[in-house]
């Protein structure tokens, strides 16, 4: 090694080149690599939505939902089969283990959901879903010409916004199109002898297009058609139709045609009319540079079209926002590490050197996660941040023995001190370093949403970690050997290492003391443990609320957005209240509909508070008044309130029962029982459940006169099917306008008088359908849900501020009480098992990463004895982990636990430094004591700088209000209490230990 050393000194100069190339490389890659807010995390799971508009939610789990089910069961084994299927569709969801190759999966899939034969008419998508799979940009677009804003939006700017490079998809809420009702006059139809099928014939026999062949002309053949078509409303109105009993009949003489606008959903902010456009990029996009790119697009429509516009989610703003406190923060980090350094040096070159690792690992990191295709996001740059105190202990070390030894021999061979200073503490510096890597490995290995968002934040730490021990061997020297002049000389005896001295011999000499003392910390730790409030990642504060209003389903459209409207002007009342976006209606958005089934009766509406707003309060204050106020129209209305959840992983304070059987009716007897339970509960709170909403269904049976009078199930099915719903022409284009035009009776079906009461022709004359059939009404859910293949229902809720642990136990205790139906089984899940795996698989990963910490540890010393020293020294992490986190008031969460897991490496560090010594010492002849002595005293400063280095590098994170900081701050906190009691103990109890155990170490 020594060689290795001597060649580095003498190329000098090619060291300095490579770090200006390093910088440079560095630079060019900060502004050219990706920026998001979070990693994106693409979830193993495919979400297959089926439409199939105008059918019953018993039609299609019968024909679509249970089939597409049997098919993908019978692919791949899953992790969980959900369905929820409605009248008009089903969204289904499989979900699998991280690892599994989901394109290969989805085409396997694909491929044999169309072997299946679906019926005609239906429509399939797939879509994957990933923690960025929510709009980086939200926008309202407000105009007192609202049909001629739709149209420009429709006719220019989502063409435009499609074209953006890196926007995957947009969605348009709020806009109508222009449609065709034909009313048809029931008596005159009768009277013709037609029905709406007859008429449907005789429309579409009036647009067509018919190949007739080919025509020889002088330059070649020509294609000639016959074609019919419709040219304008005057055309359509003279549309023959075929009658047998009215010859020469017309469209005008049995309907009338009305021009109306066709909206699935309405859109307002602020109570003003608006379009809401969602903006989706792909996976591969930098967020800040799609969203300034859909801004750009958006002023330039402006130039041409007056709108208002009024933006709700600019992630790209976000992603900017958390990158420049993050910034901020790590460099206040550095800045105090910097101060610390020259505290104890006390020479402003030796400082400058110690630090210079700092901006180089960070730039090396950025180069290194830009080539592997990493994003500098809130985890990477976390990693980054928390390791700025650590980055720089290799570099201290080493040039702290440079230092020492020019200090301490300044007449000696620069070259030769050099060389001495650095192998002296090579050994220590590098298996220090290692042991510190090593405890990422474990998590490589880690499953689920843990796994994943925190490995990108392990790799940013062991690049800049191992990056800095190549700086600390390769130009630390280097930069010694061109800025140290001739150095006074110094005493090792400081006011720090006197002060250690006595301390340490009163240790040494009250050994049972320490013993104690380190045994009642142990005590502590246990106390902590069970104190302190656990949970599974912190989520970021937001200073808006969503509303979400449920109607019952028998509700229209129009009754919805009048109740919406309702509520709307209460929360405008409100001072607090800076704004109110409402959405109505059904949402084509795979997004929205996992996350709550959409339809005419449900209303969303997101609600803006300003800073200053007490969240809480408001809240209460709604959750007292808002449900009154829409169950006064409504009783059987439910209305929730949540804070609005901001973007990134899951914060795992919901909880969620899901029952499951054969039978329907008894499902929703138990779901009764315990959603009745669950409202009773203090400590939950927003509880709804998949069967609240529901609504009647009609079974009809043919009597035996039917049956006589030759009446089959097809004529009632086309017959009766044609009153109570309309049917659906497609697109007309009258005069270049694009009409949806539709065809329905004039007279609507209400009520089961009504029903029965449909004139049915039959061949021995008119009949009504109650002398032919019978009706059987029962109540039905709305949306038939599946877990696993079984019926299913599922019961969701939030804990009101109780630990969510402690939550669902309770919870489960109570639903073991509840007499349920036999055949109905149930699950308690939701944010305690995420939490509870978490726990497991990092508790797993530390267990690991003490394993692999010590064959490290094996390997540097040789034998078992120091390593077991050494590695006592974790014992006392938990002490100072959940004791900071404990009196900083937060919870016990994966970021703490990925706290206490960096501790093993990082405490670690310090007693191999101090270890190292004393056996160097031994091997010199010194007896233990001695040994002990004079390596602790020799090593104190190295050991106080490196922590303090740490500790004072993560106060600003620690201390960080901000977003970007929600997760790194609990590991912040978590570090720096396991830092600081484990340095202490490291200094007094390591000692005693070794002195006590080393006498059975050979040397």
């Amino acid at each position: 090694m020594n060689s290795l050393w001597r060649f580095i000194l003498r190329n000098r100069s090619s060291v300095i080149m490579l770090t200006l190339a390093l910088v440079v490389s560095g630079v060019l890659s900060a502004f050219g690599i990706q920026q998001e807010k979070y990693p994106n995390v693409e979830m193993p799971a495919l979400v297959i939505q089926v439409k199939h508009l105008n059918h019953s939610a018993e039609e299609i789990e019968r024909d679509i939902t249970m089939p597409v089910e049997s098919t993908i069961g019978n692919l791949q084994p899953y992790d969980a089969l959900t369905s929820q299927t409605s009248a008009g569709g089903v969204i289904i969801q499989a979900s699998y283990e991280f690892g599994t190759d989901m394109n290969k999966l989805e085409q396997e899939v694909e491929s044999a959901v169309a072997k299946l034969g679906l019926p005609e008419g239906a429509s399939v998508a797939y879509k994957r879903i990933s923690t960025d799979a929510r709009p980086v940009y939200q926008v309202a677009l407000a105009s007192a010409d609202a049909a001629g804003l739709q149209q420009q939006i429709t006719a220019s700017l989502l063409p435009e916004l499609g074209r953006v490079d890196g926007v995957s998809s947009v969605d348009a809420s709020g806009l109508s199109e222009r449609q065709l009702v034909i009313s048809v006059d029931e008596a005159k139809a009768a009277a013709s002898g037609i029905i709406l099928s007859d008429i449907s014939t005789g429309l579409k026999q009036s647009e067509y297009i018919l190949p007739l062949g080919t025509l020889a002309e002088q330059n070649g053949k020509a294609v000639v058609n016959l074609e019919g078509r419709v040219a304008d409303l005057a055309a359509l109105q003279n549309t023959p139709l075929p009658s047998k009993t009215t010859p020469g009949l017309r469209l005008r003489d049995i309907a009338t045609i009305t021009e109306t606008e066709l909206a699935a959903n309405i859109a307002r902010y602020n109570g003003q009319p608006a379009v809401l456009l969602d903006v989706y990029k792909t996976q591969d996009s930098n967020t800040a540079e799609v969203v300034d790119q859909v801004k750009e697009q958006l002023e330039a429509f402006h130039s041409t079209v007056s709108f208002e516009s009024n933006t709700i989610v600019d992630q790209g703003a976000d992603v900017t926002e958390s990158v420049q406190s993050l910034l901020h923060e790590g460099a206040f980090g550095a800045l105090f590490t910097i101060v610390v350094i020259l505290l104890f040096l006390r020479n402003i070159r030796a400082t400058l050197i110690a630090v210079i690792s700092l901006p180089l690992s960070i730039m090396g990191t950025i180069i290194v996660l830009d080539s592997m295709g990493y994003s500098l996001n809130i985890m990477t740059m976390g990693g980054m941040a928390v390791a700025v105190g650590r980055i720089v202990d290799d570099s201290i070390v080493v040039i702290e023995n440079i230092f020492r030894w020019l200090r301490k021999e300044p007449d000696k061979s620069r070259t030769e001190i050099l060389v001495h200073a650095v192998k002296e503490v090579a050994g220590a510096v590098t298996a220090s370093t290692v042991a510190t890597v090593v405890v990422f490995v474990p998590l490589a290995f880690v499953k689920g949403i843990v796994g994943e968002f925190f490995r990108p934040f392990s790799l940013a730490v062991v690049v800049s970690i191992l990056l800095s021990l190549l700086i600390a061997f390769v130009l630390i020297p280097v930069l010694a050997a061109l800025l140290f002049k001739k150095l006074p000389e110094h005493s090792e005896s400081t006011r720090l290492s006197k002060g250690y001295t006595r301390l340490l011999q009163q240790a040494v000499a009250h050994k049972a003391m320490v013993l104690l003392v380190a045994l009642a910390m142990l005590a502590g730790s246990v106390f902590f443990a069970s104190s302190i409030s656990k949970s599974f990642l912190p989520s970021e504060a937001s200073q808006a609320l969503k509303i979400r209003l449920d109607l019952p389903v028998t509700a229209s459209l129009e009754q919805t957005d009048a109740m919406a409207r309702i509520v709307e002007e209460q929360l405008t009342k409100m001072e607090q209240v800076e704004y109110v976006q409402a959405f109505v209606g059904s949402s084509g958005n795979v997004q929205r509909l996992q996350q709550n089934k959409t339809g005419d009766y449900t209303a969303e509406l997101q609600v803006g508070l300003s800073s200053e707003s007490e969240m809480q309060s408001i809240r209460e204050e709604l959750e007292q008044s808002l449900p009154a106020l829409v169950q006064t129209g409504y009783p059987a209305a439910s209305v929730t309130i949540d804070e609005l959840v901001k973007d990134g992983p899951p914060s795992g304070s919901n909880v969620e029962v899901i029952l499951s059987g054969e039978s329907m009716t008894d499902l929703l007897a138990a779901s009764a029982q315990a959603y009745d339970m669950m409202e009773q509960k203090s400590d939950l709170k927003n509880q709804s459940t998949s069967a609240a909403q529901l609504q009647n269904e009609y079974t009809l049976t043919l009597k035996d006169t039917a049956r006589q009078k030759g009446v089959s199930p097809g004529l009632i099915y086309q017959q009766v099917k044609d009153r109570l719903q309309p049917v659906s022409i497609g697109i007309l284009n009258l005069e270049d306008q694009h009409y949806q035009t539709t065809l329905r009776y004039n007279q609507d079906v209400a009520g089961a008088e009504a029903l029965m009461g449909i004139k049915v022709a039959t061949a021995s004359g008119p009949a009504l359908l109650g002398d032919l059939a019978e009706a059987e009404v029962i109540e039905v859910p709305a949306t038939i849900q599946h877990q696993n293949g079984k019926l299913a229902v599922k019961l969701t809720a939030m804990s009101s501020g109780e630990e969510i642990g402690t939550v669902t136990k309770e919870l489960k205790g109570d639903m073991a009480a509840l007499s349920l139906p036999d055949g109905v089984s149930w699950e308690v899940g939701g944010g305690q098992k995420l939490m509870q795996d978490g726990f497991k698989d990092l508790g797993t990963a530390m267990l690991l990463a003490v394993v692999l910490v010590f064959i490290v540890l094996f390997i540097t010393f040789g034998g078992c004895i120091t390593p077991v020293v050494i590695l006592s020294s974790l014992l006392f992490v938990p002490f100072g982990s959940l004791g900071a986190l404990y009196l900083a008031g937060e919870s016990l969460s994966m970021s703490g636990m990925i706290g206490m897991l960096m501790l093993i490496g990082i405490v670690v560090t310090n007693a191999v430094v101090m270890l190292e010594r004393i056996e160097t010492n031994r091997r010199s002849g010194m007896a233990i004591t001695e040994a002990v002595m004079e390596a602790c005293v020799v090593r104190v400063r190295p050991i106080v700088m490196t922590a303090l280095a740490t500790v004072c590098a993560l106060i600003p994170l620690a201390l960080s209000q901000s977003g970007s900081g929600v997760i790194s701050k609990g590991l912040a906190i978590s570090v720096i209490g396991g830092l600081s009691t484990s340095t202490l103990l490291t200094l007094v109890f390591i000692p005693v230990v070794y002195s006590l155990l080393g006498k059975w170490r050979r040397l």
